[in-house]
Parts: C-alpha cells; sequence; structure tokens
C-alpha cells in the first residue's frame, strides 16, 4: 500500500483574530491515517497604497463631495465657480471611506476586512480593479496551497515572474528562484491610506505617519518587521517621501515603489490653472480656468505640483509679435507664480471671487509658505530602497514645456465679430489673444519625462514604459503585443517584484 493512500491535507482555517487552526476529525488507530496540516505563511508585512492627486474621496458635513458615483458626479458638469469653490473647500472637506470596493470578502479572515484597511476611500474608477488584482498577486501563495489537491500543479504569480526581463532593463532587476521562494514566506495585506488631496502634502504626511502606526498596531505579534512597505501613485509619491525624509519616517518604512510622480513637478500644473482640466475629468472639475482656478487658487496640495526650481528654467515661453520670453530665468516663484501684473501670470485676481484682494493675499501665503518649502525641502531626497515606474511615451504627449503663442482663438473671433456688427470695438488683452500650446513631449500624459529623476544612489531599480497617467496601476497591458504578460501590464508586474526585492532584507521567520 502507498504510504500516501492514507495522507490527507488539511487546509489552515483563519479565525477572527487572524490566528488559523485546522479541522481534523480522528480516525481509529489501525487506519493509520495521517493528517498533513499545510502551513501557511504566519508573518505580516503590510502593504499601504497611497493615491495620486484626486485620487481619494471626499466628502464634507452634507455627504459626498468627490466620488465616484452617481449622486456626487451628478453635482459637477453645470456646477458654477462659486459652488466648485464651496465643495471642494480644503478646510471643510475629509476623506470619505465609503467609496465601492471590489470583491469585499476575497480574503476571508487572513487579515482585516477590505474595508476596515481604508479601501472605501480609494477613487473607484481609478483603483477599484488594480487595489484587487494587486492583493490578488500578493497573496498568491494559496496557490501553492492549492497544488496539494490537484495533479497539475500551478505556479504563482511571482513564479511567474522569476527571471522574466521587461524590456531592457538592467538584469539586477529580474527576480530569482531564492529571492521569490524567500517573498512567499510572509503575507502582505494591502492597505489603502486616502487622504484629502486638496490639503498640503506636508499635513497628509502627517496623518500617513499616524495611519501606519495603527497598521501596524493591527498586526501586533504577528509582524515579521516593524515596517511597511510604500506603494505610490503619482502625489502619493510625494506625500509618501516627505513623511519619510522630512518627517523623521525613515524607520517605519522598508521601501517604496513609485508610479509616475512627478519628482520635480509639472508644467501640467500651471497648464490646468490657465485652461482648466481636459476631458472627461476636466467636466468633473472643470474645463476652463474660470471654474478651475478658485479651487486651485486655495488648494495647496495641487499647487505642489507645480515645477520647482529643479526643473529647470524655460519651461513657459511666451512668442508674440513683439515679445520673446523664456522663464523661469531662475526662481519660478517669483517670476510666474507670485506675479501679479504680467498677463501670463499663474494666478488671474479677478478670478478669485470674494474680496479678491485678501484672495490673493491668501494665494500668495500658501506659494510662499507651504508649496514653496514642501517643493524645494524635498528635492532630492528618497528612501534607500526605492523603485519607480514612470510612462515615456510619445503617444501619450505631455507638457515638458508650455508655450503662449499670439493667436486668436476661434471662439473670441466669432465673438469679436458679433460685438464689431453691433458697432462695438473689442480690445483683446494678450491673454485672449494667446493660446497655450503643449510640447508635446514623451510621458505619460501629464508627467513629462523631464520631470522624473532616476539617478540617487537610493533609487534601487526603473522600469521606463508606456502607461497614462491616471491609469498607471490599470490591469490589462498598454501594448499586449509588447507587454511580458498579455494578462497583466508591465507597471503591475514590476511593482509585485519590486515589492519581494524590498522584502530581501527581512531574515526568513
Amino acid at each position: 500500500m502507498d504510504d500516501n493512500e492514507n495522507h490527507a491535507y488539511h487546509r489552515p482555517i483563519w479565525d477572527d483574530n487572524g490566528q488559523f487552526h485546522y479541522d481534523i476529525i480522528p480516525q481509529p488507530k489501525e487506519n493509520n491515517y495521517v493528517a498533513v496540516c499545510l502551513k501557511p505563511p504566519e508573518k505580516v508585512i503590510p502593504v499601504i497604497f497611497i493615491p495620486g492627486v484626486m485620487g481619494s474621496n471626499l466628502k464634507n458635513e452634507d455627504g459626498e463631495v468627490w466620488q465616484f458615483s452617481a449622486e456626487s458626479l451628478a453635482k459637477w458638469p453645470f456646477a458654477n465657480a462659486k459652488k466648485r469653490k464651496q465643495l471642494l473647500d480644503p478646510k471643510t472637506t475629509m476623506v470619505d471611506d465609503s467609496g465601492d470596493i471590489v470583491n469585499e470578502g476575497a480574503d476571508g479572515k487572513k487579515f482585516p476586512s477590505r474595508r476596515a484597511r481604508g479601501w472605501g476611500t480609494a477613487f473607484y474608477k481609478s483603483y477599484g480593479e488594480a487595489l484587487d488584482r494587486l492583493q490578488y498577486l500578493l497573496s498568491d501563495d494559496d496557490i501553492l496551497m492549492d497544488n496539494y489537491f490537484r495533479e497539475a500543479q500551478l505556479q504563482t504569480a511571482r513564479q511567474r515572474f522569476t527571471g522574466i526581463r521587461i524590456g531592457d532593463e538592467p538584469a539586477e532587476q529580474v527576480l530569482t528562484e531564492d529571492e521569490t521562494e524567500h517573498g512567499h514566506r510572509f503575507l502582505f495585506p494591502l492597505h489603502v491610506f486616502g487622504y484629502n488631496w486638496l490639503q498640503s502634502s506636508a499635513d497628509s504626511a502627517a496623518l500617513l505617519g499616524k495611519y501606519i502606526s495603527r497598521v501596524l498596531a493591527d498586526y501586533h505579534g504577528r509582524l515579521a518587521v516593524n515596517k511597511v512597505i510604500l506603494v505610490t501613485h503619482s502625489m502619493g509619491g510625494l506625500v509618501a517621501r516627505h513623511y519619510s525624509e522630512n518627517m523623521g519616517g525613515q524607520d517605519t518604512i522598508l521601501g517604496m515603489v513609485h508610479g509616475v510622480m512627478p519628482d520635480l513637478g509639472s508644467p501640467a500644473a500651471y497648464r490646468r490653472m490657465k485652461t482648466g482640466e481636459r476631458g472627461i475629468p476636466g467636466m468633473i472639475i472643470g474645463n476652463s480656468a474660470e471654474k478651475l482656478m478658485p479651487v486651485l487658487a486655495q488648494s495647496p496640495g495641487p499647487l505642489q505640483l507645480l515645477p520647482g526650481k529643479a526643473y529647470g528654467p524655460g519651461w513657459l515661453r511666451i512668442e508674440g509679435s513683439s515679445t520673446r520670453l523664456s522663464l523661469p530665468v531662475a526662481d519660478p516663484y517669483e517670476e510666474i507664480y507670485l506675479n501679479r501684473t504680467a498677463w501670463w501670470r499663474l494666478c488671474e485676481q479677478d478670478l478669485l471671487l470674494g474680496d479678491t484682494d485678501s484672495e490673493w493675499e491668501a494665494f500668495v501665503y500658501l506659494i510662499k509658505k507651504p508649496v514653496k518649502e514642501f517643493i524645494e525641502k524635498l528635492n532630492g531626497k528618497y528612501h534607500p530602497q526605492t523603485w519607480l515606474f514612470y510612462g515615456a511615451s510619445e503617444h501619450n504627449p505631455s507638457d515638458a514645456f508650455l508655450t503662449w503663442k499670439e493667436r486668436i482663438p476661434q471662439r473670441v473671433q466669432e465673438a469679436q465679430k458679433v460685438r464689431e456688427r453691433a458697432g462695438e470695438s473689442i480690445a483683446l488683452s494678450p491673454l485672449r489673444a494667446s493660446e497655450l500650446i503643449s510640447s508635446g513631449s514623451p510621458g505619460d500624459g501629464t508627467v513629462p519625462v523631464k520631470a522624473v529623476r532616476t539617478t540617487s544612489s537610493r533609487i534601487q531599480g526603473v522600469l521606463v514604459t508606456n502607461v497614462d497617467h491616471e491609469g498607471a496601476y490599470a490591469v490589462d497591458p498598454v501594448d499586449r503585443a509588447r507587454s511580458v504578460y498579455s494578462d497583466l501590464s508591465d507597471a503591475l508586474v514590476f511593482t509585485v517584484r519590486s515589492v519581494v526585492k524590498i522584502v530581501q532584507q527581512v531574515p526568513a521567520p
């Protein structure tokens, strides 16, 4: 008789306290029954996802303000500037954790519920499916246990990634078998840190520190190391770095994976102020300066995405019949952001609503203090275990620089003709007679390649790929023919691999 015939494999059963046991039915001794209790990984290393700007749900005392729901989104397309300014006020809004969640019960009792882990704070349209897939990939050790109950042995996702090179990346970024095996010795519950992206990212960073402490406390007695791994999107990377490098938080962070982070800022932040947001997001948050500027001018978080001094000179160009300028020469704050008189200034005082003098003074304070201090203090600082990916495709044209060209837009020409027929003359301001044109440089559609710094001894791995800024963590590959896997984006594969690489610092339990 084959000894294995009397072997029975038993899965662990998790309880509400994150502990496991086995359900075994006693058998007579003469049956020579052997119960094989399959032992799962026990030690936990929490992973915290930090969304980008507009990526966290917000509410005020009257209910939803910014969330992917019919009720919330219905407020926006027809809202005037005054209503937008009132709804999106950093002083009266807070994070809303009631958003939709994909596969709420998929993790069983192994971890706290997905809602308890903050998934409801993430903007569902941008992150719903991506979070679900990321948690699945980080929990693929379940496949190893399932292999005991089937003849055909399947590979885990991380085993599939082993030895695979993405594009022409350096060989040291490729996952080895030993690294994969080591990664399977831990559990990786995925949490989400939603934050008020209208407020200063420095304030959000302080809250991140408190959130990390709460997460670590949730797994008291189960932790492999008293640290977390941060996975960030866009602005979330700036929040994470500020907490780590400027607020003494580095000792609580094992490593960071950044996606499409606007490291040096992006001229797209200037473009939004002057012309509003483009596409469908613009219909919601504001597709003109009149609608969007009053919101952004009171919100330090979005303003902290402006290019800092390290971005370099000359990203704003003015080309007119009698004017040729390339700005900034040295200081974007004084030359552009705080300029009160030039028509190409960042903020137009007469669009601020209310008492425009006091609104202007409040804006000046934001630029001089929370905005400038945050940008310049963060420059060049990274966690010692930093991994990042960014977009560099010509198919996602981005604003490496912007140019005001003297050109009367069609809509203004038509209005001019109507007024002239009525016997009125129109003296066009340079702003109305000029059009803001993007350089259309390679990037992700928002962050140009120029805004990404990849040279630092603290940056351990980099992936240059084809991603759209908002959909940087999308599940499906942008180009199936060129991606490593037809069912997963290269960015998501890189993210999971980076987590495994970071974990190599932790001794096996």
